[in-house]
């Protein structure tokens, strides 16, 4: 096989050459159209209109060692040989480049002096959270809060927006949209045996509509709120009637380990749902009891957990909305064992030995099983390096089975910022005014 042919960046090419032929003043006049101009560098690519050539720049400090760029555009089991910048001998200057595809939005960090000890992504970035920093040179920032072993930390992320990205126009705040209104409880379930916060979207003036209102159930909801901006979103949708007024319910989820045990095709979950959460937004507000009014929205395992619930209750809801789903995930799957210490006494077990040996198990459920009454907006990364195949494969039995369905692979990763760029495209897919 052929070996991949690696790019370097024109401008860095001229950078060593005017070095090395002893031009002094080359090294300043380099950082002087850096400031002005930003990074990353991209360049277009010879003979390749889809893709252009970026190129991280990072500015040593004395006691810099090394530098690793923190992001999604490269293997993501391997993030150390792949992300690892070089130096410019003799500079002040790392440089990593890769090649990306034109629309391409994701977020970076700039790791000075990284462990190195760990090669895959996320492991990496929680040994080095301390480490990292936005790219001084990039205005363009996401900001994201992680929790580890009981302990919060912030990593403010730089965004690299290539050309053709998705325009942000329902994310962004406008100044002629009300925004509605965010109220916070604490939801008792006996089921679960646990209160859960919940957070409940309604829209501006909600008193003035005459119809019951369409139903969303968001999981991961304080993330959906604080990283996805959903409250900002509705907002903008119901200002142009993209979609009816619909009223959002925001779960909260915990993180790490524990997230699992409601995300991951689990029956309690799913009767707390179903029993206890429906019920009572039916009592406390007008809404449809039309399933087709009803949404249930998630990423990641969240994702997972919508096309599970769909599946068991389509009597209730008929619209799943899973960005970057972890249809991977079966009950033999080794970190979900390894999890499972964590999860109580009360936590049922309802699996089989088989189902342990059965990977993509929720796929293979909707293969064995009758058509259902379903609709579904399906999406996932072209950087997903682990997630993507198992995503293409749910695709793939919707198409066998006729589901009613939209399936995208964007440009990005496994990331808030994809997903708020394409969670308006989902809603107006599934629930969008005629």
């Amino acid at each position: 096989m052929e070996k991949k042919k690696t790019l370097t960046s024109f401008i860095i090419l001229d950078l060593k050459k005017e070095l090395s032929n002893g031009n002094k003043s080359a090294l300043n006049n380099f950082w002087d159209k850096i400031e002005r101009f930003g990074t990353p560098l991209i360049e277009p690519i010879e003979g390749d209109e889809n893709h252009k050539l970026v190129t991280f720049i990072v500015q040593a400090n004395n006691d810099t060692t090394n530098a690793v760029v923190v992001c999604s555009l490269a293997n993501q089991d391997d993030v150390l040989s792949n992300n690892i910048c070089e130096r410019i001998e003799n500079t002040d200057i790392f440089y990593k480049s890769f090649v990306v595809l034109n629309g391409t939005r994701t977020i970076y960090s700039i790791s000075k002096n990284n462990s190195l000890k760990f090669n895959r992504f996320y492991d990496n970035l929680m040994d080095n959270w301390d480490t990292l920093s936005p790219d001084q040179y990039n205005p363009k920032r996401f900001t994201q809060r992680y929790r580890r072993e009981g302990q919060l930390f912030v990593v403010e992320y730089s965004v690299l927006e290539m050309p053709d990205a998705v325009p942000l126009k329902w994310v962004k705040p406008k100044k002629n949209v009300i925004p509605g209104n965010m109220e916070r409880m604490d939801f008792r379930s006996n089921l679960l045996n646990a209160k859960r916060k919940i957070w409940i979207y309604t829209p501006n003036n909600i008193d003035s509509y005459d119809k019951p209102f369409h139903l969303l159930i968001v999981f991961d909801g304080k993330p959906f709120i604080d990283f996805t901006l959903t409250p900002q979103i509705l907002d903008n949708l119901h200002a142009e009637e993209k979609i009816p007024p619909s009223i959002a319910i925001f779960i909260h989820n915990y993180s790490g380990y524990s997230r699992g045990r409601d995300l991951l095709c689990q029956p309690q979950f799913a009767d707390f749902i179903v029993k206890e959460l429906l019920p009572w937004a039916h009592e406390k507000y007008i809404i449809s009891s039309d399933p087709a009014h009803s949404v249930l929205v998630g990423s990641s395992s969240g994702g997972l957990a919508a096309s599970y619930i769909g599946f068991k209750h389509p009597e209730l809801f008929r619209n799943i909305l899973s960005q970057s789903g972890f249809y991977q995930w079966y009950p033999g799957n080794p970190w979900f064992q390894y999890s499972l210490q964590f999860y109580g006494d009360d936590y049922v077990r309802w699996w089989s030995k088989e189902d342990e040996k059965e990977e993509e198990w929720l796929t293979k459920q909707y293969l064995r099983n009758e058509k259902l009454d379903l609709k579904f907006y399906l999406n996932v990364g072209n950087l997903e390096t682990r997630a993507i195949k198992s995503i293409q494969n749910f695709h793939k039995m919707l198409q066998k089975k006729g589901y009613t369905h939209f399936y995208k692979e964007f440009p990005g990763g496994h990331e808030y910022v994809a997903w708020q760029s394409y969670l308006p495209e989902g809603l107006i897919y599934l629930i969008g005014s005629q």
